[in-house]
């Protein structure tokens, strides 16, 4: 049940860079344009929970966003599928993104966008960063479970 959590824990994380397209300016418009790959990731649960997880994400840029669907598996576990966009929103002048649980905003640092985010559910609390630039791409995450028991990973894509 624990490895459940912790799949749901990355494709929620995944999922909260999940957005709605916004409009970006000439700038932000090529910056995101630089982000279409497509990505092969992998990591290792260290912790409380322990094993291999494996991702793969197709970022395609298209107009003023850059859509991305992927895909996450923890061997003997049911794989974990998501999608979304990435996108600047110029009324505020912010790169974000846009789930189910919310916005979440991303600080443009040199080449890369870094999201954060914090998440509480029944599984217990889950720290993620994830920082994209049209050369990297690596997802941390955190999930320190209700007993206080805690599982880390360090996914890192590669094109």
């Amino acid at each position: 049940m624990f490895r459940s959590a912790v799949l749901t824990t990355v494709t929620a994380v995944l999922l909260s860079i999940s957005a709605a397209p916004a409009f970006a300016g000439p700038t932000e418009t090529a910056f995101l344009q630089k982000l279409s790959a497509n990505w092969v990731g992998k990591g290792k649960l260290t912790g409380a929970q322990t094993g291999a997880i494996a991702c793969r994400i197709v970022i395609t840029a298209g107009g003023k966003s850059a859509k991305f669907q992927g895909r996450c598996n923890i061997p003997d576990m049911a794989a974990q599928a998501f999608n979304g966009a990435i996108s600047y929103n110029d009324a505020k002048k912010q790169y974000e993104t846009r789930s189910v649980g919310g916005t979440v905003v991303g600080q443009k640092r040199g080449n890369s966008l870094v999201f954060t985010t914090t998440d509480r559910t029944m599984a217990g609390t889950s720290y993620s960063t994830m920082t994209i630039s049209p050369s990297s791409l690596a997802v941390d995450f955190a999930l320190v479970d209700k007993n206080g028991e805690k599982t880390t990973s360090h996914i890192t894509f590669s094109k």
